[in-house]
């Protein structure tokens, strides 16, 4: 036994089964999880995609996007336009990649081979597994902070727990106790498949949107007389001029943000597209229904700051909830609606986070990661390695945040859309996507194009994002371009890609037909030898035929 648990501390005792792969190599370690999609799992319809966004939007990470532009000085409506506008930009990109998955079939990890190498792709999945794992953190404080409201509607004296957490952290012992019953009892929902979950996404969808109307409806009553005011002309509006349209692109920006890690990884959903027309329903169902929920983020947070000034945690949905229990029937709305909104964080942390962190960690280390082990380590490590609290302390800091982030995962997206339609042509070869030594190796694995311009485009806005984060450090003007980053950072990354493409092209990537399926066995053989990984050059033939017969997107 002791040497059983010695073997099992050694990385080698860590090592799992190698599964077979019906496209990689065999000297290749992969899953069949990363395999393209079989064809009996392509269901996906534009109505799934439609579906799919109603249940994601709806959650506390989208209203307090929202609210959050009201904190910083926007009306209802200018935050409401800014959410139209940043949501329109970001489903641009999303749609783009979307597309890239529906007609590949292959998941974000193994299509980010084509644009930053083999090896190069690493980096670009290592970062979207982080920022995943901070929005799983994020969301299970904000849920935490749900829990609290649902003690205190049971148990008042909830609220006075004694605290031995030294305020520097900004956080009670009361804070880190519901965060870590929050954690618990969404553990055991991390480890069953979404496919077996369809009751509980149900019953989201119908209790979250009533408690979004009935929290709108108390802050409008809330303000009375004053809620025309609060509406129209708030105290905190931002200036006339400069100082307005700055928090207003602040907005916009902050809007990409949110959605900076889906427009990357969005092929992990639409790789099961039955057609990749069912995908590009996303560039008009996401803002329009962002937009729809903005409102009553924005009416409730406007109305809500009219009667609380001074409480900075009302774009918050839990900030809300809490003024609901000056009473019985009021300690029990809060704890009806503290349930809902915590529900809504479970399903999103279930379906855009813990799953996708662990997506990425398989494909970073296949060796030693499965879609268990990954979710495991995305719960544990991913939720409490970071510092929540501090993020979610002011509707500033967490507007900081989601810029900050976007700066390098916005022009990543963007340079995967414009590599597959202007660069690639839509000709992407899936079986040379899995071989290390294929036409997507470029040099030594990484393609430098991509790397420069992805540099070019992160540099200028370094310093933005220094101030962003501590206002004593003077960058004069500059700081103008970090207002716009995911605009500026898109635009110089897909300028400069093309410059280098044009003058310094990647010829072998350059392909004349496109293989986007699993092509069958010529004669019982694959068209790739299982040896080396190479064409097989006696089947060569038969897999021009059938290439030439699979028409171009």
């Amino acid at each position: 036994m002791r040497m059983n648990v010695k073997d099992r501390l050694k990385p080698s005792g860590w090592v799992l089964p190698k599964e077979e792969s019906s496209i990689a190599p065999d000297h290749v370690w992969s899953n069949k999880d990363m395999d393209p999609s079989p064809e009996e799992f392509r269901t996906w319809t534009s109505w799934t995609f439609f579906t799919y966004w109603v249940s994601d939007l709806v959650n506390p990470g989208s209203w307090s996007t929202v609210a959050s532009f009201v904190s910083i000085g926007l009306t209802w409506w200018e935050s409401c336009l800014a959410v139209l506008v940043g949501s329109f930009l970001a489903a641009i990109v999303i749609t783009a990649n979307g597309h890239i998955g529906a007609t590949t079939h292959t998941p974000f990890a193994v299509t980010s081979r084509a644009t930053f190498g083999y090896w190069g792709s690493k980096f670009v999945v290592f970062s979207r597994c982080v920022i995943a794992c901070f929005w799983l953190s994020i969301n299970s404080w904000s849920g935490g902070e749900l829990v609290t409201l649902m003690i205190e509607a049971i148990w008042p004296s909830y609220a006075n727990l004694k605290n031995t957490v030294p305020a520097s952290q900004g956080a009670t012992s009361r804070d880190f106790l519901s965060f870590f019953l929050f954690w618990l009892l969404q553990l055991p929902f991390i480890f069953i498949h979404p496919s077996k979950l369809k009751w509980v996404f149900n019953i989201k969808a119908v209790i979250v949107p009533i408690v979004a109307i009935g929290t709108l409806i108390w802050a409008v009553k809330l303000a009375g007389s004053d809620a025309k005011t609060a509406l129209a002309n708030p105290a905190n509006r931002a200036a006339p001029g400069s100082a307005r349209f700055i928090a207003f692109m602040t907005s916009v920006t902050a809007c990409q943000g949110t959605w900076a890690t889906l427009s990357l990884n969005v092929g992990d959903f639409s790789r099961y597209c039955k057609t990749p027309g069912s995908n590009r329903v996303q560039l008009w169902a996401m803002p329009l229904l962002f937009t729809v929920v903005s409102i009553f983020a924005a009416i409730s947070a406007a109305c809500a700051g009219a009667v609380y000034p001074d409480d900075t945690s009302l774009y918050q949905p839990y900030g809300l909830i809490a003024h609901w229990g000056g009473s019985a029937g009021g300690r029990a709305a809060m704890f009806l609606g503290a349930l809902a909104w915590a529900l809504g964080n479970v399903t999103t942390n279930i379906t855009a986070n813990s799953i996708s962190a662990a997506n990425d960690m398989v494909s970073l280390a296949p060796r030693f990661i499965n879609i268990q082990r990954g979710q495991l380590i995305a719960v544990t490590v991913g939720v409490w390695g970071f510092a929540p609290w501090k993020v979610l302390d002011s509707a500033e800091n967490f507007l900081t945040f989601m810029s900050s982030y976007s700066i390098v995962l916005a022009p990543i997206a963007a340079l995967m859309a414009v590599d597959f339609f202007v660069v690639k042509r839509r000709k992407f070869d899936i079986y040379e996507l899995y071989r290390p030594e294929g036409i997507y190796r470029y040099a030594a694995g990484w393609n430098w194009r991509s790397y420069v311009a992805l540099a070019v485009a992160v540099a200028p806005l370094l310093p933005g994002m220094a101030n962003a984060i501590n206002a004593n450090i003077s960058i004069g003007n500059v700081k103008y371009l970090y207002i716009v980053s995911n605009i500026v950072a898109d635009a110089f990354a897909i300028t400069v890609y093309l410059v280098l493409c044009r003058f310094f092209p990647a010829y072998d990537t350059l392909i004349e037909q496109p293989v986007h399926e699993i092509l069958p066995p010529a004669e019982g053989d694959y068209p790739y030898t299982a040896e080396f990984g190479n064409v097989n050059k006696e089947h060569e033939y038969d897999v021009r035929s059938a290439v030439e017969s699979v028409p171009t997107p």
